[in-house]
């Protein structure tokens, strides 16, 4: 699959963060370059149902604007002696697709490893929880009831045409979810007809329905899930209040003494103080960097440098990761060392030299024990290396 980027979504970052963020939708037309077929089709999604590990709540249909009942497509089977009462029957699923059913499939992220490619983009820019969800929608089929959704939304179509009508923000956007009739919204602000390529970003709670045209429709919803004020709020005052002087326990009932009450004052007075010393651009920073570590992003080659470090040669170059080390003093000419909660004893010229190593700073692998043979110390580095204490960077 092409490496997408966040502009491939929004075109220009300033003009849209400027003028559609969080204010009203965005179209772009063409938008995705490429065959869109190799982010996701109709065909993969074939090979995904008869995969027979598909489960519920991964998968859901939605027929006539409601939701059919898991049992009607879903069955008992036996795996390496374990039940498992929920697999999915494709012969099912077509079936009800055939009576003009719309399938979805929800967090494909954990389950398209391609698909993590698209959360990680947005979620590396706006620091947000990001789920990938798939429509496949039957021919002259509308899938779900004029709604909102609690979540931002960038639409990408990937095969069959689609037509979306839109309705005016509502004046309160309470992040939540809702259900409307035609009657309510009445005629649509916006309508427009979605092709393979498309994207059409719709801010939290912007009321919409679609329908498929001439053909099968299947597009992705990509879900950035919004982290209002007083959700970061919530974040900060976690961090605060884990200061040791609020892990005192209180009587609170109808016994408690006098002092109870002042002393509750205090802490409340003691936080606040807290709170307001706080630097805020550090604070936003550390928050940012929360929201890009949310579940649905993740990823890692770990089994990959394992193994690559069987082949670890004298002039490779490694550098330190971010895991956290912490060195204890040198005894008898070995030092105590703990990484991921695993305590190792290193020859003391091994810790100095990694105490010593500014952020990607490179050290070649003969070189990471001083004073040895390139061939021993390349040995220690290949121990480092498999601990997740360096990582190869390139060659010398």
């Amino acid at each position: 699959m092409k490496n997408y980027t966040f502009e491939d979504l929004v075109g220009d970052e300033k003009v849209f963060f400027a003028e559609y963020f969080n204010k009203k939708p965005l179209l772009r037309k063409a938008a995705m370059p490429g065959d869109v077929r190799d982010i996701l089709s109709i065909r993969k999604l074939d090979e995904l149902l008869h995969l027979e590990v598909v489960r519920p709540p991964y998968i859901k249909v939605n027929h006539n604007g409601s939701g059919v009942p898991e049992k009607g497509y879903t069955r008992s089977v036996v795996v390496q002696g374990v039940n498992i009462t929920d697999t999915v029957v494709p012969e099912k699923i077509y079936e009800l697709f055939r009576a003009g059913a719309t399938v979805t499939w929800c967090s494909l992220n954990q389950v398209v490893p391609e698909l993590r490619d698209f959360t990680r983009i947005i979620s590396d820019k706006m620091a947000v929880r990001t789920d990938v969800v798939g429509f496949m929608t039957p021919t002259k089929k509308r899938g779900y009831l004029p709604h909102h959704d609690p979540v931002d939304l960038f639409i990408v179509q990937l095969e069959g045409t689609k037509r979306w009508r839109l309705w005016d923000l509502p004046d309160e956007r309470l992040g939540d979810n809702a259900s409307y009739t035609d009657e309510e919204l009445g005629e649509p602000s916006i309508e427009v007809l979605l092709e393979p390529g498309d994207v059409l970003y719709l801010p939290y709670n912007t009321p919409h329905a679609a329908a498929a045209e001439d053909q099968v429709s299947l597009h992705l919803s990509i879900m950035m899930r919004p982290r209002m004020w007083k959700d970061l709020l919530r974040e900060t005052f976690e961090q605060v209040a884990s200061a040791p002087e609020f892990n005192e326990y209180p009587h609170i009932g109808a016994l408690r003494s006098s002092d109870v009450e002042s002393l509750f004052r205090q802490k409340i007075t003691s936080l606040a103080a807290r709170m307001d010393s706080l630097d805020a651009g550090n604070e936003l920073d550390r928050l940012a960097d929360l929201g890009r570590t949310m579940p649905g992003s993740s990823h890692g080659t770990t089994f990959q440098t394992i193994a690559e470090t069987d082949g670890l040669t004298p002039d490779v170059l490694l550098r330190r990761t971010a895991a956290p080390v912490e060195f204890g003093a040198n005894e008898g000419g070995r030092t105590q060392m703990t990484v991921n909660g695993h305590k190792i004893a290193v020859p003391a010229p091994v810790a100095e030299r990694l105490a010593g190593l500014a952020d990607g700073e490179p050290v070649p692998a003969g070189e990471v024990f001083p004073g040895v043979p390139a061939e021993r110390a390349t040995k220690a580095a290949q121990g480092l290396t498999r601990l997740g204490v360096l990582e190869v960077t390139g060659a010398h």
